[in-house]
């Protein structure tokens, strides 16, 4: 998977989440004066933050920006740029959010499935660029994830493939999305305590790491169904590599678990097969630099 070097100028790269928006600049090979902002709620208050962000960064960095790479949730047509299917930012879905960003920030954009940017960062870059297969599971909001498949990424039927987060986890109809997301972690133990405080999942975990039992019980339901999850991507597809991302990746203590508990199910279960489960090695930066693959991987196709 070629990409192109360009030094000379940066790109803006966005990374469209359900809870914030990351940005970066991509030049001399990685990605500097990053900053986020919390997700708007409509498309013209969004278009209107990202421009804001486009001639600030022109301004304080001295640059030249010559292109928008963009990750977003959702099942995404590269080509019209269209999104749909069910997302974290619904809003974008059904509109020609690719065209109207290219024309609020007058730059040729590129627009990709977060996931599949973090495959793509990964892939070439980074903790599968020596492998011709990968399955990675990117979690969030809600849980995401892709496939490499012969060194190229798997669409499938309506470029839906790796959307994970809709397998169903239990006989009440829950999904991946919905028990596998620290964020919904965070959200049951704050209704399971009578505390006015409302914890993040990383408080969450905190709060387990520092004996808290409630914290520690929804920690381990929340590796419990990580870990099913990831066993039945193995067992469905054999990849060589299983890739996780999200913020949560950079805990050690998941990549530890998840390795553990994968592994005995493979050998409970009686498969030939053994899985080396690992985190992104861009982490959280993931999608950002998934994004600037792709963008420069269209400039090659053109």
């Amino acid at each position: 998977m070629k990409v192109i070097n360009m030094t000379a100028n940066a790109i803006l790269a966005i990374d469209i989440g359900g809870t914030s928006v990351k940005y970066g600049l991509w030049q001399d090979q990685k990605l500097s004066n990053k900053g986020s902002f919390s997700t708007p709620t409509t498309t013209t208050t969004m278009l209107t933050a990202l421009k804001e962000v486009k001639n600030t960064l022109e301004q304080t960095a001295f640059t030249n920006i010559i292109g928008a790479a963009v990750s977003v949730p959702g099942c995404v047509n590269v080509t019209t740029g269209s999104i749909s299917g069910i997302s974290a930012v619904d809003y974008l879905n059904s509109i020609p959010f690719k065209d109207l960003l290219s024309r609020e920030l007058n730059l040729p954009v590129s627009i990709q499935n977060d996931a599949n940017c973090a495959a793509l960062a990964e892939h070439v870059w980074g903790n599968a660029k020596d492998v011709n297969s990968a399955a990675f599971m990117i979690i969030g909001t809600g849980v995401g994830g892709a496939i490499i498949v012969n060194n190229q990424l798997f669409g499938g039927e309506a470029n839906f493939a790796g959307e994970f987060g809709y397998a169903i986890m239990n006989s009440t109809g829950e999904t991946l999305s919905q028990l596998g997301s620290p964020v919904k972690m965070a959200e049951k133990y704050n209704q399971l305590t009578d505390s006015s405080t409302n914890l993040t999942g990383k408080e969450v975990f905190t709060a387990a790491d520092n004996g808290d039992q409630l914290a520690r019980k929804c920690v381990n339901e929340l590796y419990d169904t990580l870990s099913l999850a990831a066993y039945n991507l193995v067992v469905n597809f054999s990849p060589q590599r299983l890739v996780i991302g999200g913020g949560v990746s950079a805990r050690q203590e998941l990549i530890t678990e998840l390795n553990k508990r994968v592994n005995d199910l493979l050998k409970q279960n009686g498969t030939p097969l053994n899985i080396d489960v690992i985190n992104c090695q861009f982490l959280n930066d993931a999608n950002l630099v998934g994004a600037v693959c792709e963008y420069l991987n269209q400039k090659i196709k053109q």
